[in-house]
C-alpha cells in the first residue's frame, strides 16, 4: 500500500510542543487536519465522534505509535494528518510507552473495507523498526516523510 495516497507530504509535520495530555495532542492534530477543508463545517460533530472512539479504547498501538481514527458521515474520503512529536505523550498505549508518532485518520462511514486496509497498512508500516527509527530521528518533516514514502507497497485498495 502506498501510504502517500492518504497522507500527502504537506499533511505531515514535526511538533516541538510539549503536550500535557492525550486529549490536548489529539485536539492540536485534529485542528490541523480539518483546517481550511470542507470538514471544518462539521468540526464539532467529527471531534465528538473522535473523542468517543478514543474513550472506548486507546488507539495507541504500541512502540510509540498512535493511530487515532473515527468514521463520520461528514467525511467523504479518508482524510489523514501525521505528526512526529519531539516530546512523547502518555496515550494509554497497549505497551504503556509514550507516543511520538501520531497519524490521525478521519474515515467515511460507508467505506469500512478501506478503513480497515488503511489502518492495517499504517500499523504494518510503523511496526517496521528501521522505518520507525528513521521517522523519529529525521531532522525535519521532509526527511521523516521521505522515510515513510520509501515504504510504498502499491496502491490503496477499497
Amino acid at each position: 500500500m502506498d501510504i502517500t495516497e492518504v497522507l500527502p507530504e504537506d499533511r505531515f509535520v514535526i511538533l516541538d510542543t510539549q503536550f500535557s495530555s492525550k486529549l490536548e495532542l489529539l485536539e492540536a492534530v485534529f485542528t490541523k487536519c480539518v483546517a481550511g477543508s470542507p470538514l471544518e463545517a462539521h468540526k464539532a460533530d467529527i471531534w465528538r465522534t473522535l473523542v468517543e472512539r478514543e474513550k472506548s479504547m486507546s488507539t495507541g498501538i504500541g512502540l510509540g505509535v498512535a493511530i487515532p481514527h473515527c468514521s463520520s458521515e461528514h467525511v467523504p474520503d479518508v482524510t489523514a494528518f501525521g505528526a512526529v512529536l519531539r516530546h512523547g505523550v502518555d496515550f494509554q498505549a497497549v505497551d504503556e510507552a509514550p507516543v511520538r508518532i501520531v497519524v490521525l485518520l478521519l474515515m467515511p462511514k460507508q467505506k469500512f473495507e478501506r478503513h480497515i486496509k488503511v489502518l492495517a497498512a499504517l500499523a504494518r508500516l510503523f511496526n517496521d523498526e528501521p522505518t520507525r527509527n528513521a521517522v523519529l530521528s529525521a531532522p525535519d518533516a521532509a526527511a521523516a516523510y521521505a522515510a515513510l514514502a520509501r515504504q510504498n507497497a502499491g496502491p490503496v485498495v477499497g
